[in-house]
């Protein structure tokens, strides 16, 4: 079960998608990619936002994560603002909702 984060609770992920929008959880995005269909979803997880989840979160590494549309695949990408910001194929489309992805849920 998705769980919504406050406005109140709002920080900044030091994440920005190349029109320099900041990434929020929620976003709707589009993951381009060169053979196989694009992915259409949104952020379900960032670091220090969401509820940390074990899964997303393990010794020295920290992930944020896109959720297919669909609600199947969820894509983890590495989190590190200080060197690495989402790469061009992630396209910010519009907000959404500020949901995050349930600490206990499972990813397979």
């Amino acid at each position: 079960m998705d769980q919504s984060v406050t406005d109140e609770d709002e920080k900044h992920s030091g994440l920005f998608y190349s029109t320099g929008e900041e990434v929020q959880l929620g976003d709707r995005v589009v993951m381009k990619r060169w053979i196989a269909k694009d992915v259409k979803g949104y952020v379900c997880y960032i670091p220090g936002i969401s509820p940390r989840h074990r899964e997303m979160e393990y010794e020295d590494v920290r992930q944020w994560a896109i959720r297919s549309e669909d609600g199947g695949a969820v894509y983890p990408i590495l989190y590190a603002p200080e060197q690495f910001q989402p790469p061009k194929k992630i396209r910010f489309i519009s907000r959404g909702p500020h949901v995050s992805m349930s600490p206990d849920q499972h990813l397979e």
